[in-house]
């Protein structure tokens, strides 16, 4: 018996760490990764989908005009008094009614809509614009999110390196922290230099902190847009490689510029919707038939008999309460002000393009005083721990040119990010797929 419960405790215990482990379960990706996670799994563009689905389902049922409709009818109604013809025959004369009081009729029937100068088309091609639009919005959504993750992942990359940059100056002070000792000990130096390199230690340390919190942060985010458990131990792959993306800079072409597409879609939807009201006043022509059994035939009224009709019906709408002059009236505003609409976004796309460009060619141009920079700052820092060694500068002095090959250091750091993001705004702002 003890032995079962024995058993039984570790099989427990160890399907919990099971669970553990894959709660905690780690994940890599590169960037590549990270967009066609987010293509196939962030519930945004589920529901975008979704609506595609949705529209073309609507196109289906714009198709219904275009079949017969079948329907099966059953009525009764009861009539009194009814009409009756008196015939002289003898000397009593014989009343013969001309309808059944009880009146039965069960037939089925069927109607369709031989001409109605175009209606049911136009209908069916504003529910095709609509399908148009809704894959236009999947689109702009998918890039949306793409650009959105893009900007998490290299502002993840951009984190790291800067922590890494953290840990390369406490390492640094650290050893400049040993050799103040050893000064202290030969008396070649103060306390009040330890405690400067301590309290420069500590600020590394506190940045650090802040650094790694962001990192969190980044992650969450971006595991969010992927649509993954916030459980999951994201570790993301990959480098700035700002060289490359300068180079195609240069050379990607123009996209779509989904805005655009739709609004255009919309002016379609307007025309057809216009073009519908100008039909509201043409006549619908329609045929049809029925097949069934009725009573009220001559000689016995009471009888059911088979009976077959067939018709065709013109339908002219003569007065309507000037529904049609309305419609036109709404259609044809609605169209203006859409072509105005059509033109702020050709502005806005424009001056989204000039900004991205112009943002970009500072972003290189703050790169290219960067890298200047930082040779500047490793051959001052080289220099400063010699001559420090040589107690030919203070403590303080090294200090501060450690601080400034750091900052240095970042600045790089953060102008590369910089150009990365500018060099993805600029696609965005031409419409550019980046996840194909």
């Amino acid at each position: 018996m003890k032995r079962c419960h024995l058993f039984s405790l570790i099989v427990f215990l160890f399907s919990g760490c099971l669970g553990v482990l894959a709660q905690n379960a780690t994940k890599t990706y590169n960037l590549q990764d990270v967009l066609q996670q987010i293509i196939e799994n962030n519930p945004t563009l589920k529901q975008a989908k979704g609506k595609q689905d949705l529209y073309t389902s609507k196109i289906d049922l714009a198709k219904q005009h275009k079949y017969p409709k079948i329907f099966l009818e059953g009525s009764f109604a009861y009539v009194d008094p009814i009409s009756e013809v008196s015939l002289p025959l003898g000397k009593t004369p014989v009343t013969l009614p001309l309808f059944p009081n009880d009146n039965w009729d069960v037939h089925a029937g069927i109607q369709y809509t031989l001409y109605d100068f175009g209606r049911a088309n136009t209908i069916i091609n504003i529910a095709k614009i609509e399908k148009l639009i809704a894959d236009e919005g999947l689109i702009a959504a998918q890039k949306k999110l793409t650009y959105a993750a893009t900007e998490l992942y290299h502002s993840i990359l951009f984190t790291k390196n800067a922590i890494t940059v953290q840990d390369k100056l406490i390492a640094s002070l650290n050893r400049n922290l040993l050799r103040t000792d050893g000064f202290i000990a030969n008396g070649l130096a103060t306390r009040f230099d330890r405690i400067n390199t301590n309290v420069q230690i500590t600020a590394a340390k506190n940045r650090k902190t802040h650094l790694e919190n962001s990192l969190h942060k980044l992650k969450q985010h971006l595991k969010g847009l992927m649509g993954i458990d916030t459980n999951v131990v994201l570790k993301i792959t990959g480098e700035i490689q700002i060289e490359n993306l300068m180079v195609k800079s240069t050379s990607f072409e123009e996209g779509q510029q989904n805005a655009l597409a739709i609004t255009k879609y919309i002016d379609s939807i307007l025309g057809q919707s216009e073009k519908l009201a100008n039909k509201g006043n043409l006549p619908i022509v329609t045929i049809g038939g029925t097949t069934g059994y009725q009573n009220g035939y001559m000689p016995d009224l009471d009888e059911f008999r088979f009976n077959n009709a067939v018709f065709a019906k013109v339908t002219l709408p003569i007065f309507q309460g000037f529904k049609v002059k309305h419609e036109k009236e709404i259609a044809a505003i609605k169209r203006a002000n859409n072509n105005w609409h059509i033109e702020e976004v050709k502005t806005e796309i424009d001056t989204k393009l000039s900004i991205a460009k112009t943002a970009l060619e500072n972003a290189i141009s703050q790169y290219e005083n960067s890298k200047i920079l930082i040779v500047q700052a490793e051959t001052a820092v080289e220099q400063a721990r010699k001559r420090y060694e040589n107690q030919l500068i203070t403590n303080l002095d090294l200090l501060d040119t450690e601080v400034a090959y750091s900052k240095a250091q970042l600045v790089l750091l953060e102008s590369e990010y910089k150009c990365t993001l500018a060099h993805y705004k600029l696609q965005q702002a031409k419409g550019i797929k980046i996840w194909e």
